[in-house]
């Protein structure tokens, strides 16, 4: 009979689930510039159509990518600033910043689920207003 100290058990497994969830984020690039993605990030963006989900490393990089495919934003989602939470792109509210957010791309959007929460932190912009407004 082996004797395997029971530390060990569970910490190895913890070792490769972070190992391989580390692997799995890597993985994750930008659609619109090839940047890696930071999961984490309040600024990533989304675009969710069937099996096929595009990741974006900022939510400039997403509107970019919209226009540039002349796309309408149907599946789009970014992130509550306040929360991370997921929130449907189009029913979003932005605030552009870029001395305020330091966004991985530089783009310096924020989107909120709230006006009134989006207010706060700067002039506040609907979907279209935003699109209009990152060139």
């Amino acid at each position: 009979m082996t004797f395997v100290p029971q530390r060990i058990v569970p910490s190895t497994v913890l070792f490769f689930v972070f190992m391989m969830s580390t692997a799995f984020a890597a993985d994750i690039q930008c659609t619109q510039c090839g940047m890696t993605v930071d999961a984490g990030s309040k600024f990533t963006a989304k675009i969710a159509a069937g099996d096929t989900t595009l990741f974006f490393c900022d939510i400039g990089d997403l509107f970019a990518y919209l226009k540039r495919k002349n796309l309408s934003a149907d599946g789009a989602f970014v992130r509550d600033y306040p929360s991370g939470e997921w929130v449907d792109a189009k029913a979003a509210y932005f605030v552009h910043a870029e001395k305020k957010f330091r966004t991985p791309m530089g783009w310096g959007v924020a989107a909120y689920r709230d006006r009134i929460r989006a207010a706060e932190s700067g002039k506040v912009m609907d979907f279209d207003a935003a699109a209009k407004a990152m060139k």
